[in-house]
């Protein structure tokens, strides 16, 4: 009986430090940057796109998701707008922030206090450890040394997108300008 309370206490316990790393990590920062490296896969496990860049994000609601390869664009969430540029085509477009729930982008902008439910930790694969949200599409959060490593996301085209990020750094200093919307004169700009 003994051995058996042990047992349950250290599983318990496990539990309770992998139940608190998604919010201790989420509620350590006022601000984040890093590099990141995307891949997108197929349903049989073939890689469809690569993409890299990097993030810088700000409380509240501030946001830039930057890809340098193999196009340029930004995604922008500043004062309320959220904002895709195309540099290529000279183009940007205002998005609904209505469907920023259904992205990893909700999860960054709210603090875990603030959320209805937080990820849960669902397992550990190569020596990161996972935590799943309870929307439509699997969305997960990747840990290692209780730091975010990594997002996955299985979407509605039955593809799964892999986001590692490296150079992660908390509470970074940026800009004033960091968060504002520039555009060239040429651009076309939709709302």
């Amino acid at each position: 009986m003994v051995r058996w309370l042990s047992v349950l206490a250290v599983c318990y316990s496990s539990l309770s430090i992998a139940s608190n790393e998604f919010r201790d990590f989420f509620n350590s920062f006022e601000s984040l940057s890093a590099n990141f490296s995307q891949q997108t896969y197929s349903n049989t496990g073939m890689v469809l796109a690569n993409t890299s860049g990097n993030l810088k994000f700000q409380r509240p609601a501030q946001f830039v998701w930057q890809t340098d390869l193999p196009f340029e664009q930004t995604l922008l969430l500043s004062n309320n707008e959220l904002w895709l540029v195309d540099y290529e085509l000279e183009q940007a477009s205002m998005r609904s922030i209505d469907e920023l729930k259904n992205t990893p982008l909700y999860w960054l902008i709210n603090r875990p206090d603030q959320l209805d439910t937080l990820p849960s930790f669902t397992d550990s694969q190569q020596g990161v450890r996972w935590y799943s949200t309870q929307q439509d599409d699997t969305l997960s959060f990747g840990f290692v040394n209780k730091k975010l490593a990594a997002i996955k996301l299985n979407n509605r085209l039955d593809q799964q997108v892999l986001v590692s990020f490296s150079k992660l750094k908390t509470n970074p200093s940026f800009k004033q300008n960091t968060f504002k919307l520039t555009l060239g004169a040429d651009f076309d700009v939709i709302r």
